[in-house]
């Protein structure tokens, strides 16, 4: 009515996440007033709107472990967010606390065990959540006391989506060979893609993997998805790219996206088959194979993708002689771990990757996660030296190309270059590509037609060229 905004808060907070409370009266926010970039402080506060800068937020809840995606409830009686176990750094269940003091509820535990994407309260106190399981993201809904149920009708994969009092639904969805578009219909009911925005990319071949299991080293089942060369023949053997997604705490799913499925196609079309594995710390399994590789990079992880790779082979698609690894991130740590483990890649891409975690953990912007997996560097160097890449440099003889944005700041530039310079200590053949003002996912499309070219190129020249 006035046009005029009215501060709310002063002082030394970092606000993070705010929602009104239905009444209008106060907004229920995510802050801290004790911020740093290694810890996580952020508690539950109320602030009434009419509160003046000089007056403090009142404290609500401090919750054990780090939390996100603020909401609060239709009837104003409760709060609830996504949040982790064990102190963890991510978020993996949906809990609901009264506003009015008590305990949080954790309503997906037990009932879903899978990580929560997304969420929305409906105008009936229940919940419909986003949730991934495995390669699929599933809708479920959620009542009061826990019990969940999956939305039937889904034949695509939702990447957001939202809806009304009177139970219409809007998503975004997605698959590996149908990008992402628009959908609408109800909750429960039959949806309707009513966009095509990527019908260019359809009709372009995209190549449709087969989701496989195999049993890795101790009898783990892991998923993966297996993308045969476009125009395949059955009982040819390939050349075989496996490609590791980041995180750990990620996953690969049935979506078209960067790094991953960008990859995947890429290389189909050009005569290979390509493997993206579910390794152990992926999530859409459940927290406890997520927390599986806690403390263990390289370790258990590492001999899931050896296994993804005896099995393809097994199968009779890949030339067993000629595979190459490559991810971004925790993939990119994957891929250069690979080559000091193992001569059996004979080409490696890691981009954006983690060569030596101590110093990762010194250098970049929040290192909670990692704090979560090692605890620190100054007190237990020993276990983050052993899940070092760098400390085993010496042994590597595949040839590797590396991929870095010159501002990242989640696995900044020195991880890179402190392994590209090992590497080239000890002849090994290796290439480092530095891209100017990219972070950790590139945004420039003169450097993605680039990085991508020098993909396809280097494993051309080692899987395919070279006998």
């Amino acid at each position: 009515a006035t046009k005029k905004a009215q501060q709310l808060t002063g002082g030394r907070w970092r606000v993070s996440e705010f929602r009104w409370a239905p009444a209008g009266d106060r907004l229920i926010v995510s802050a801290t007033d004790k911020y740093a970039p290694e810890t996580f402080t952020n508690k539950i506060y109320a602030v009434e709107l009419n509160s003046t800068p000089t007056a403090q937020p009142r404290e609500l809840f401090a919750p054990p472990s780090e939390f996100g995606n603020l909401k609060v409830s239709p009837d104003g009686a409760s709060v609830s967010y996504v949040a982790g176990r064990m102190g963890s750094p991510f978020g993996h269940d949906l809990y609901v606390q009264p506003l009015a003091g008590g305990a949080a509820r954790d309503l997906t535990a037990a009932s879903i065990d899978r990580s929560i994407e997304n969420y929305i309260w409906m105008p009936d106190g229940s919940l419909v959540a986003q949730v991934q399981t495995g390669f699929k993201t599933s809708l479920y809904r959620i009542t009061p006391d826990g019990k969940a149920t999956a939305v039937s009708g889904l034949t695509t994969n939702p990447l957001d989506f939202d809806a009304n009092k009177s139970g219409s639904l809007a998503l975004v969805g997605q698959t590996q060979t149908n990008p992402r578009e628009l959908w609408v219909g109800t909750v429960g009911g039959a949806l309707t893609q009513v966009s095509n925005f990527n019908d260019g990319l359809r009709k372009a071949g995209l190549v449709e993997p087969e989701v496989i299991e195999y049993r890795s080293f101790d009898g783990t089942k892991i998923e993966a998805e297996l993308f045969k060369p476009r125009g395949y023949v059955e009982g040819t053997k390939v050349p075989l790219v496996v490609l590791v997604h980041g995180g750990p705490t990620g996953r690969w799913a049935d979506a078209y996206n960067s790094h991953g499925s960008t990859w995947a196609q890429l290389l189909a079309s050009r005569g290979y088959a390509v493997l993206l594995p579910n390794v152990r710390g992926s999530t859409g399994y459940g927290w406890q194979f997520l927390a599986s590789n806690r403390g263990d990079w390289g370790g258990g992880d590492f001999k899931d993708v050896l296994a993804g790779v005896d099995e393809v082979v097994k199968r009779g698609v890949a030339d067993g002689t000629r595979v190459g690894i490559g991810g971004w991130s925790y993939g990119g740590f994957m891929a250069m771990w690979a080559v000091t483990q193992t001569d059996r890649f004979k080409a490696a891409v890691a981009g954006a990757g983690l060569s030596d975690l101590a110093a990762e953990f010194g250098t970049e912007d929040s290192p909670t996660y990692d704090e979560w997996f090692y605890q620190t560097p100054y007190e237990n160097l020993a276990a983050f030296q052993k899940s070092s890449p760098i400390t085993y440099v010496k042994s590597a003889k595949t040839p590797t190309l590396i991929l870095q944005g010159e501002n990242d700041v989640t696995d900044p530039m020195g991880q890179s270059q402190q392994f590209y310079r090992g590497l080239k200590r000890y002849g090994v053949e290796t290439e480092f590509v530095l891209y100017p003002r990219e972070g950790h996912g590139f945004r420039e499309e003169k450097h993605i037609v680039d990085y991508l070219s020098r993909i396809a190129a280097w494993f051309d020249a080692h899987l395919k060229d070279a006998k």
